[in-house]
């Protein structure tokens, strides 16, 4: 971290970012998804439809809305009528746990993954929608049922605050905190809500993707994954100690040796491809966000916003 970068997130600034968001939109699930795979396209599940009534066909409706057993028995085509439903609440689940206690330049992820919460979260009550969802950290979480209020907002945004706070230090990844918050997310959710993902999203491909696929069923889901370039590619720095995340060993490594960068960025590039396919396999958006760059940017070039 540079000396004139902040620890921890600051609930003004976040507030902030309330001004620089008006006239964006969220973009839709299935037009992000074709942005991110470039072109591959979701299969529209009809989400956010309630069924209403079976009438007689008339022209013009869709051909694949027809029942088949009432026209069987009638022997007179009928159609199913469904009413779409207008309301998407919008849930954010965003990580505060200590292994996001990290960043090499400007701010941590924990920080970055909270500009991110809360950039979603104005712009979807800017669009009238409910906004709540889950905060959480290696020992805890808060949970929020949606409600369409800027007092809504800033309750989710300070019990993120108060799990940032917590953390003193990074320490090891650990897959049960995603676990337990997909597990607090389901008891929140309501079929047809929009869901947003936010953080380590190469850890929680490996490991949560049964919990992942069953929110997907009835609702749609925006993986974002905070990264550090540092992650991505090792400085030039001579002998450095690090940590491995999953058996919490220290591991010594010459950051001047050619051959131990490129088997450092093949890693990081393995990890990220593996999660994509995951992903992309229940035709879930995965976007990665930088730490270290402007968050709004990042979303408009990535389409996760208009």
């Amino acid at each position: 971290m540079t000396a004139h970068a902040k620890i921890y997130s600051d609930l003004d600034e976040l507030v902030a970012l309330r001004f620089q968001t008006r006239m964006r939109k969220l973009a839709h699930q299935q037009k992000l998804l074709a942005h991110s795979s470039g072109e591959h396209h979701a299969v529209r599940k009809g989400r956010g439809m309630t069924f209403s009534e079976v009438r007689q066909y008339q022209p013009g409706d869709e051909i694949r809305h027809i029942d088949w057993k009432v026209t069987a028995r009638t022997q007179k085509a009928h159609t199913k009528v469904f009413i779409e439903e207008r309301e998407r609440p919008t849930l954010l689940i965003t990580e505060q746990s200590p292994s996001f206690f990290f960043g090499s330049q400007v701010r941590l992820k924990t920080s970055q993954a909270m500009n991110i919460a809360a950039i979603l979260a104005w712009v979807s009550l800017q669009q009238n929608e409910r906004v709540g969802g889950l905060v959480f950290g290696q020992q805890t979480q808060s949970g929020l049922h949606p409600k369409r209020s800027k007092h809504a907002v800033l309750r989710y945004l300070q019990a993120g605050l108060n799990l940032q706070a917590q953390l003193q230090k990074p320490s090891k990844a650990r897959a049960e905190n995603w676990h337990n918050a997909l597990q607090a997310t389901q008891e929140l959710v309501r079929p047809g809500s929009k869901l947003y993902l936010i953080g380590d999203m190469m850890l929680l491909s490996q490991h949560n993707l049964d919990k992942v696929k069953q929110l997907a069923r009835h609702n749609d889901l925006v993986a974002i994954h905070i990264f550090d370039p540092l992650e991505q590619t090792l400085p030039e720095l001579g002998w450095l100690m690090m940590t491995d995340s999953e058996a919490g060993n220290p591991i010594r490594l010459d950051s001047f040796r050619s051959g131990t960068q490129q088997a450092y960025q093949e890693l990081y590039q393995q990890q990220w491809h593996d999660a994509q396919l995951a992903f992309r396999g229940l035709h879930i958006p995965l976007v990665a966000i930088d730490n270290h760059q402007d968050p709004l940017q990042q979303l408009l070039q990535q389409g996760v916003l208009a």
